[in-house]
């Protein structure tokens, strides 16, 4: 028995949801595949600029960013290991060796401990600092500044790894205080570099800066989204009652 042709309600499913029937009972097998992306998702016609989301939801899925992650990750590893390159090897050849024999020493004659320079007195170091600056001592701006910069991209790359929440700004500043504890823990270990507690302090706001900074650039991309989002719609509105 030859089937009937597909009814105007059909056809005008078809013009509104991209859908394409066979006939009055049976699915092809693209509105198969569209009802089984959209049947978590449902459409929303009566608004437009949800619709646009969805759909632009359904692309990302479709998409996962691995790869954006993947390379994210990588460019924390090169920086943390050009920060390690200047932190305690102060620009030189990066030499584990020479860490692990002053550790080994340190294990052999623990009364080394007490020949490392020590600085436990907050803003000690930041006031000596501050005073050589105005004496027109380039260096020192140089050691205020550089202990700040130096931690910003790693506010930025932890910010732009861990899940948007109320609780990033807190975990940028656990992880960059954490980070910042390791380097000085192992100037004080090794005997490399000075332990200063004021360096502790700028490095945690250096990784604070980045994150504000990626908080910014964050909040500026999502309102031109955003805006390129209510046009579309505005745009695909205009469309349906054409």
């Amino acid at each position: 028995m030859r089937q009937s042709k597909p009814s105007d309600k059909y056809k005008h499913r078809e013009r509104e949801y991209g859908y394409a029937y066979e006939d009055e009972y049976g699915e092809s097998e693209q509105s198969r595949q569209s009802n089984q992306i959209n049947s978590s998702n449902p459409i929303n016609l009566d608004n437009p600029s949800k619709l646009y989301k969805q759909r632009r939801n359904n692309a990302e899925h479709k998409n996962p960013s691995n790869s954006f992650r993947i390379g994210w990750v990588v460019i924390l590893l090169i920086y943390l290991y050009l920060l390690t390159k200047l932190i305690l090897f102060k620009g030189g050849a990066v030499d584990v060796g020479l860490v692990w024999d002053r550790l080994t020493a340190l294990l052999h004659q623990p009364d080394l401990i007490h020949t490392r320079t020590v600085n436990l007195t907050p803003f000690q170091e930041i006031k000596r600092d501050w005073h050589s600056l105005s004496l027109h001592r380039p260096g020192t701006a140089i050691h205020l500044a550089g202990n700040i910069v130096a931690f910003i991209p790693f506010g930025i790359l932890v910010a732009g790894m861990v899940r948007v929440s109320v609780f990033t700004g807190l975990n940028v500043l656990f992880l960059s205080f954490l980070l910042s504890l390791g380097y000085e823990a192992t100037q004080l270990l090794t005997g490399i570099g000075i332990f200063d507690v004021d360096d502790l302090m700028l490095n945690t706001l250096g990784g604070m800066i980045g994150y504000l900074v990626y908080t910014v650039l964050l909040l500026s991309y999502r309102l031109l989204t955003g805006g390129k989002a209510r046009v579309a719609a505005k745009r695909y509105g205009k469309e349906r009652h054409v």
